[in-house]
């Protein structure tokens, strides 16, 4: 019905120039905590992952970044 829908898989979240869409539920963990990283740093994201009991690594997440041209 889409032709033009570009759709990942398996991948735990994708962020596309000022969208981050996740693979959902307890995953969009990983999308929240690649965002808190952009923002704050990597240490932030990793006190916060630790104050939810989360081995927060983004390089072991499958995930997409499409940058601006």
């Amino acid at each position: 019905m889409f032709p033009q829908l570009d759709v990942r898989s398996n991948v735990m979240f994708v962020h596309d120039g000022k969208y981050i869409t996740s693979a959902g539920g307890a995953r969009s963990f990983d999308a929240a905590l690649y965002l808190c990283e952009v923002i704050y740093g990597r240490e932030i994201a990793r006190s916060l992952a630790k104050g939810l009991v989360l081995d927060w690594n983004l390089e072991a997440v499958p995930r997409v970044i499409i940058l601006p041209e």
